[in-house]
């Protein structure tokens, strides 16, 4: 010692016998929550400020220099994102560190993931019907060939008339060269039909029959996987909207990509239906496709290369929009 003296602070014996026991997991948590107060208040500060800068920002807009000030409205909202994501993350970490239990949706089970896999069949089965279009169009061929038909006997009873007049008209007469020339035309006509119309009509009508054959097999044989698909579909649903307002129930922790894509609880009013029927289908979307991110709510964006016209992707697309309509 510098002093030459011991001080009670400096003897084992005292510190042991009178020193005050120290929690170091409530202090820890304590500094938590005084961070997340702090940042709170830093956010709610900033919030006041970046509508103070967008109202003046709009009066600005309405003079010119829209590029500029959409640029700094821009950064301003993007700042604001990043506040909000650091108290929602010293949010979730006070509430671990508090034994908070935590809900994760994603573990559904072996029987609820063979439902996602069943109700996944859908779109599939549903490419191996015949459209009402199609179906259309084979009709409309099949319907043809008794037109064409028709024709071939109208073009007979007009070559009737044609002969009867030339019988009774003298040669060189302008009615028997009108006539001459009416029948030239019917037979070449007649011709045609027989040679060409008719045996083109008959081979549609028979490919149209065949196809319809063909295609009230595929409904046969789809049609009951298609509602088994819808069965499960909707099974799935009413699962996983009951896993999610379970957990919100239950005040567990949800999981970080929960959060990130509909916050923490559903909206007031009638909006609140459309939150828990989107939630369910983001949760659907990750079971179906075994999304692991616990990030991102609907995993990794497309690569390059990538048909985005498959399923995956066009449900993605969908479910971004929902997601965004929940945003305005």
């Amino acid at each position: 010692m510098s002093h030459g003296y011991a001080t009670y602070g400096d003897d084992p014996e005292f510190e042991q016998e009178y020193a005050e026991p120290v929690d170091t997991t409530r202090r820890d948590l304590d500094e938590l929550f005084a961070a997340v107060d702090g940042l709170r208040a830093a956010v709610e500060e900033t919030d006041d400020r970046v509508r103070q800068d967008v109202a003046d920002l709009t009066e600005k807009l309405d003079r010119g220099d829209t590029h500029r000030q959409q640029d700094r409205i821009d950064l301003l909202g993007r700042r604001l994102e990043r506040l909000q994501q650091q108290v929602h993350a010293l949010e979730r970490a006070v509430r671990v560190s508090d034994g908070v239990p935590q809900a994760d949706l994603d573990d559904v089970g072996a029987e609820t993931r063979a439902l996602a896999a069943e109700a996944a069949r859908w779109d599939d089965l549903h490419k191996e019907l015949v459209t009402k279009e199609q179906r259309a169009r084979y009709s409309d061929e099949i319907a043809r060939l008794p037109s064409v038909q028709a024709a071939l006997s109208r073009c007979d009873a007009d070559l009737l008339d044609v002969i009867g007049v030339l019988a009774a008209t003298d040669r060189g007469t302008r009615g028997r060269g009108d006539a001459e020339s009416r029948l030239r035309a019917l037979t070449t006509r007649r011709r045609t039909l027989l040679d060409e119309e008719i045996p083109a009509a008959e081979a549609a009508a028979d490919q149209a029959r065949l196809a319809l054959r063909e295609a009230d097999a595929v409904d046969a044989r789809v049609l009951p996987q298609l509602e088994r698909a819808e069965r499960a579909w909707h099974d799935l649903q009413v699962r996983l909207r009951t896993r999610i307002t379970d957990a919100l129930g239950s005040n567990a922790l949800l999981p970080t990509w929960f959060g990130h894509a509909l916050g923490v609880a559903p909206p007031t009013g009638t909006s609140g239906d459309t939150w828990i029927r989107t939630a369910a289908s983001v949760l659907a979307y990750r079971v179906t496709f075994k999304i692991k991110d616990q990030a991102l709510p609907l995993g990794p964006p497309a690569g390059e290369g990538v048909d985005t016209t498959e399923r995956r992707w066009t449900w993605r697309a969908r479910l971004e929009s929902d997601l965004d309509a929940l945003a305005l």
